[in-house]
């Protein structure tokens, strides 16, 4: 009866709360398939932007160019700024490291460059700011290399906090050249340069990955020869280096995340046991507090054994509320197989991959898993994601398209972190795929902004209004 009552009640909430809410639609514009790392940024009353890449070397095809879309409250595209990565000559090799936005205001977009001619390899920043609609580039560091084979590898990356970007060039090493890694930390409020400093590691000592601590330390994950498979680590401040270990924990883990609460720095991260035999890649969760060196807890999760052809497990996003770790996690798993695009003529095959199997882990503060919500959504192709997260005043809002015959897309509000019928706030039941991740919230316009691609050529945003959560 209480259940009933209470279903009543939130229908009748979401009737008189959302009854004047009206979808308006942007103008359609065209977008290149080869567009990268699709993001909206630098959200305000009137305006958001788009910001992407295109990062595509080699012959006659070669585009390397950063494309920023400007929209207004409406969202009818105002304007199109484009900008060319750093280019030497026609023997330049590009990377695009990732983009990051500096407040409000700026967007810095990271790139490396490199050439078997000139034997060197060059870090860049490039600026947006879109008062101006300008872009500002910068050569953040310079270093050579002895060919192409030997040109070692560039990793960008933020903080949880978003306080500081990491850039980590990881030199060539192999069992007779020790590992050495060039780490620059960037401001990630100004952009400006905090400091360039090499970490060296001793020989048969090797990185796996990199992440960036709240208070801008690189946590570098390793083995070593002595360890073999097992993990170690060592946080480098750009002074010292500490090193730290997981004690009789006998685990390898996946890329972390690394976090705080208050005074108390933590890395969450999957793992399994280095040595002996292991139930999956994504087996377990561990936390560990970075203060002390210790594993606080190592739990199970048994949503993710069953999941079939997983390839990997997404961290999606991680908040701190209620004196609890909310993790929301994404699985890719392979569907199928599509044609070789190296070999469009051929009759060569690849795997191809969708993303599904949503799921949020609670921890307690002591790292204990005390449960984990799996969410039936329906899967979806490669390149999007299956449910987008927003926190607005500690409510969770999902977007996402529910399993059923009679479901289609929504946004939704959480209900004892479970997605409730009875709390959707809008269908979005048009043709096209919703993209999960464009959700952005304006609470003094009571907008919300959302997008969808139509025919994979073309996007549009959609304006939900007179909605208040």
């Amino acid at each position: 009866m209480k259940t009933t009552i209470l279903s009543f009640l939130f229908l009748l909430f979401g009737m008189s709360g959302f009854s004047q809410i009206t979808k308006e639609y942007g103008t359609k514009f065209d977008y290149d398939l080869k567009e990268i790392d699709q993001k909206v940024v630098l959200v305000d009353n009137y305006n958001h932007f788009m910001s992407s890449v295109i990062n595509v070397d080699g012959g006659m095809q070669a585009t390397n160019k950063i494309i920023i879309r400007k929209f207004d409250q409406k969202n009818q595209l105002v304007e199109t700024f484009t900008e060319e990565f750093p280019y030497k000559d026609v023997f330049t090799l590009h990377n695009y490291l990732g983009s990051f936005e500096l407040g409000n205001e700026k967007l810095v977009v990271l790139t490396d460059c490199y050439s078997n001619k000139t034997k060197k390899k060059e870090i860049h920043k490039i600026t947006f700011d879109k008062k101006t609609g300008t872009f500002d580039k910068a050569l953040v560091a310079e270093y050579t290399f002895e060919s192409l084979s030997k040109s070692g590898t560039t990793y960008a990356m933020v903080s949880q906090n978003k306080n500081y970007i990491g850039v980590v060039y990881s030199k060539f090493a192999n069992k007779k050249i020790a590992e050495e890694n060039e780490c620059t930390l960037i401001d990630g409020r100004t952009g400006d340069l905090l400091w360039n400093k090499p970490v060296s590691f001793p020989l048969l000592s090797f990185t796996e990955s990199v992440v960036l601590s709240d208070r801008g330390k690189f946590i570098f994950v390793r083995t070593t020869k002595e360890t073999g498979s097992q993990n170690v680590l060592a946080i480098a401040d750009g002074n010292t280096i500490e090193n730290k270990d997981f004690g009789k924990e006998d685990v390898k883990i996946k890329k972390p995340i690394s976090f705080s609460v208050g005074p108390n720095e933590y890395l969450i991260a999957f793992d399994n046991y280095a040595h002996g035999i292991n139930r999956g890649e994504y087996d377990k969760v561990l936390v560990y507090d970075l203060n002390v060196g210790t594993v606080l807890k190592n739990s199970p999760v048994e949503s993710l054994r069953n999941i079939k052809d997983l390839s990997k497990v997404n961290f999606n996003s991680l908040f701190i509320q209620n004196d609890e770790i909310h993790l929301f996690v994404d699985c890719d798993f392979q569907s199928g197989t599509k044609p070789d695009p190296t070999f469009p003529n051929s009759t060569f095959k690849v795997p191809e991959y969708s993303n599904g199997y949503p799921s949020l882990l609670i921890f307690d503060l002591n790292g204990e898993l005390k449960r984990t919500v799996d969410y039936n959504v329906r899967s979806t192709r490669e390149g999007y994601k299956s449910i987008g997260v927003k926190n607005v005043k500690g409510n969770y809002f999902i977007n996402t398209f529910l399993k059923g015959q009679y479901e289609i897309p929504g946004i939704y509000r959480l209900n004892n972190d479970s997605i409730d019928n009875n709390l959707k706030i809008v269908n979005l039941d048009d043709n096209g795929t919703i993209i999960t991740t464009f959700t952005n919230y304006l609470p003094e316009a009571k907008r919300l902004i959302l997008a969808k691609t139509e025919a994979n050529k073309q996007m549009v945003f959609i304006n939900v209004l007179g909605l208040q959560l």
